[in-house]
């Protein structure tokens, strides 16, 4: 892949010699350079990004859709730290299942669902804090897989207190029984009552949102270009994040070591997988997807058709700017890259 030499202006790209004379060097060009392919990388995954969402934008289903968080008790944080592959594992294992448990009872939606998990181990500030995304579409297949389920309540999927209970229980008996030694090394008070294991659900629209907001956590790692990272005089690193609580933009300064720890916790074990589908959106259960959708698009209305269309399909905004003047960008030309000695 070359790199792309881009010009900003309405008028199309300036002559080298008007460019020369007239046009700033940090206002003429922007590089987009050869990508790693790395996954940690803070400046790759962004093709990657764009086609995993047109994928994600295809499968949707006309059904309002639910954005579920699992945590953990602060004190896993450590046993996480120093065996993630393992944990991570049976995060994702227990999770996944209380979810599809709690979800078969009729109380709540009474049949077999399908969603999609992301871990995520990265606070704004860098602390080490794993936890797990779930997009749940809020609709079932019946046993037979001749009719769909339909959720009662559009903005309200199911407890949070019965997922956080079966997942407590789950990862508990998967820990022991598997990995006694790990199990071991947990605090006994962290699985009585007095700790809550934090399972939070809430309504998120026809899905569209929710899915580009998880996107950049699948291909881009906790320290991107937007965090503004400036190394200072005094050897010290500063670096912009959002509080959660005021919302606000802050800026947090660090010693290099302490940077460079922080960050590398959130470095994955090799060929771990951070984003996940089950139930109806497994990788193999396509023919189900699509007869689920089928199925729904038969028994809605048009207008229903028509709102779920007019939201999911909005064309993107990808047009890409110069940071000086606000001007669009205009390819003009593709450099190839130069063979090294």
């Amino acid at each position: 892949m070359g790199k792309p030499f881009m010009t900003s202006g309405n008028a199309g790209p300036p002559s080298w010699a008007e460019s020369a004379s007239t046009v700033p060097n940090a206002m003429l060009k922007s590089y987009a350079y050869h990508s790693c392919n790395n996954r940690h990388c803070p400046k790759c995954g962004g093709d990657k990004t764009e086609g995993w969402l047109k994928k994600q934008f295809d499968r949707l289903l006309p059904v309002p859709y639910f954005f579920a968080t699992f945590t953990l008790p602060a004190p896993f944080r450590e046993i996480f730290r120093s065996h993630q592959k393992i944990c991570y594992a049976l995060f994702f294992e227990a999770s996944a299942q209380a979810l599809k448990e709690v979800a078969a009872n009729k109380r709540f939606v009474g049949g077999n669902i399908g969603f999609e998990g992301v871990l995520q181990t990265w606070t704004s500030e860098l602390f080490y804090h794993p936890h797990l995304h779930y997009i749940i579409p809020g609709v079932a297949l019946s046993k037979n897989h001749k009719n769909w389920i339909k959720i009662k309540n559009k903005k309200f999927l199911m407890q949070v207190n019965p997922p956080a209970l079966r997942f407590k229980n789950l990862f508990r008996q998967a820990l022991e029984k598997r990995h006694p030694e790990l199990y071991l090394q947990v605090p006994e008070n962290v699985w009585s009552r007095d700790v809550n294991w934090v399972v939070h659900c809430e309504a998120a629209g026809y899905g569209r949102e929710v899915i580009q907001y998880l996107a950049p956590y699948i291909f881009r790692t906790a320290m991107t270009d937007q965090r503004n990272l400036t190394l200072h005089d005094d050897a010290t690193v500063s670096f912009r994040y959002q509080d959660n609580e005021t919302k606000q933009k802050k800026t947090c300064r660090l010693e290099v070591p302490e940077l460079f720890r922080r960050y590398l916790q959130h470095v994955l074990p090799k060929g771990f997988v951070k984003i996940r589908y089950f139930g109806l959106m497994g990788a193999n259960q396509g023919h189900l997807q699509k007869q689920l959708k089928c199925l729904i698009l038969k028994s809605i209305s048009k207008k229903e058709q028509a709102a779920f269309l007019a939201i999911v399909f909005t064309p993107r905004e990808r047009e890409m700017r110069c940071r000086c003047c606000g001007s669009l960008l205009v390819l003009a030309e593709i450099l190839k890259p130069s063979r090294g000695p």
